[in-house]
């Protein structure tokens, strides 16, 4: 079953690079059969300087083989340090689906099944 989502993080200007860094080096270190599950992976800056990225993976269990790995968690944990605050996932259900996305995904602070917990703060899902 394919994932939806829009993740933003709020990186703070002068940490910018810093944070640009870890992303492209958690994105070139993607093993091929996870990276064969990306079926969208489009990151931009909004005019608030947030960092928002629209991800739709072909199948769940390939983001959470990457959810599982150290090098992941250690990514968000780095990227997380340069932000002012804690990232936002915004789940998607497509047109056509059945919502049980939302099920799986609860609103609310939900850190363990989105992103791992990054210590001082946790992620908010919507």
């Amino acid at each position: 079953m394919s994932i939806r989502f829009i993740a933003r993080w709020f990186p703070r200007p002068e940490r910018k690079q810093e944070f640009l860094g870890v992303v492209a080096k958690l994105g070139a270190a993607f093993p091929p059969e996870v990276a064969a599950g990306i079926a969208l992976l489009d990151p931009s800056f909004n005019r608030a300087g947030e960092f928002v990225v629209i991800e739709v993976w072909k199948g769940e269990a390939l983001l959470n083989q990457l959810r599982e790995s150290a090098l992941f968690h250690d990514a968000i944990r780095a990227m997380t340090a340069c932000c002012s605050r804690a990232p936002e996932v915004e789940i998607l259900n497509p047109i056509g689906g059945d919502g049980s996305v939302f099920e799986r995904y609860p609103a609310g602070r939900a850190a363990a099944r989105c992103y791992p917990d990054t210590g001082a703060t946790t992620v908010t899902c919507r």
